[in-house]
């Protein structure tokens, strides 16, 4: 008996389409972020003034679940765009390292994570309408008299440059990570394993007619062990219900591998770019990174965050970080 209830509790989990509407509208209804705040330095750490403004808004048939900076007369608005295992509310610390920049801050949560709401009509997320919710989040924020930058950190910087190829009418791009998943090289590297990079999705999308509906914890698929180098922090991450403790279907994760971008690195004019990459990522090294930047013609920068991992709050990684999207966003905005 024990072990059937073992088996009906599995094929729950696996096949479950995880509407996520139950969730909370606020991070104040929840407690789970409060647990970074140890590890991060103390110019990272919210306080009780520095709390962003929260909403809820319908984009693209979802919930999205914005965190917001504001900053009204600002000639800027950065997007903040988290990657998979993320939230908006974890990039905070970001949020709060950018405050000496003149821009207001907005940090959705993407559908599937954070507090943002899928329609239970929904058996699961396809990567390209990642990109849709945060383009139709451009032009709902567009003001003729400011600049938009799009910051995205981890897989987010992939993201943000689609979602910067889509739109085609951003500022700026900031990633501290560029990798493109197409590559067999970055499969292995994100991947948990090889098993699942070289044969796993492939058998995937041989069966997606079955497949693309079954969830799995997103850290049976990818090494949030590697999140961070301090073993205690990644664990936080790894276990966050809303963040790397949640599950993703496999249908997202094919759509995110086999994504085609509409602009090449060779063809993308858009805007200029900042590779800020952290210097100690085993994760997403460097030269994963490197490979896509070297291919991007136009206006382009690029800064190694010493001593920093793959969430880059670690000294002088940290300073470096922000005084490059500073000096990057400012000389922006003088142009």
């Amino acid at each position: 008996m024990k072990s059937k209830k073992i088996f009906l509790y599995t094929l729950g989990l696996v096949f479950s389409c995880q509407s996520i509407q139950d969730r909370p509208d606020t991070y104040l209804q929840t407690t789970y972020w409060h647990r970074y705040q140890r590890f991060l330095p103390e110019d990272l750490r919210f306080q009780h003034e520095s709390l962003p403004q929260e909403e809820m808004i319908s984009i693209q048939g979802y919930q999205i679940h914005l965190d917001r900076y504001p900053k009204p007369a600002a000639p800027c608005k950065i997007l903040l765009i988290h990657g998979g295992g993320g939230n908006g509310r974890l990039l905070g610390a970001v949020a709060l390292g950018l405050r000496s920049i003149n821009c207001e801050i907005i940090s959705p949560d993407l559908p599937g994570f954070g507090l943002s709401k899928i329609p239970k009509s929904k058996s699961y997320v396809k990567y390209e309408e990642w990109v849709k919710v945060l383009s139709e989040l451009i032009e709902r924020e567009r003001n003729p008299n400011q600049k938009i930058f799009l910051f995205g950190l981890s897989i987010g910087g992939m993201l943000a440059y689609h979602t910067a190829a889509s739109n085609l009418k951003v500022d700026g791009l900031i990633a501290t990570t560029l990798v493109d998943p197409r590559q067999t090289k970055v499969r292995d590297a994100i991947s948990s394993n090889l098993f699942l990079s070289r044969l796993g999705m492939p058998l995937n999308s041989g069966f997606a007619f079955f497949t693309n509906g079954i969830y799995l914890p997103i850290r049976w698929l990818s090494k949030m062990e590697s999140i961070t180098n301090d073993p205690d922090f990644s664990d936080v991450f790894a276990g966050d219900p809303y963040a790397g403790g949640s599950r993703v279907s496999l249908g997202f994760l094919k759509s995110f591998l086999t994504y085609q971008p509409e602009l090449e690195p060779e063809e993308f004019h858009i805007c200029p770019v900042l590779l800020a990459h952290p210097g100690i990522d085993p994760w997403t090294p460097l030269p994963l990174s490197q490979d896509f930047y070297d291919r991007l013609p136009g206006k382009k920068e690029f800064v190694e965050l010493t001593g920093a991992g793959h969430f880059p709050y670690e000294e002088p990684g940290k300073t470096l970080l922000f005084a490059a999207a500073k000096r990057f966003i400012e000389r922006r905005l003088n142009e």
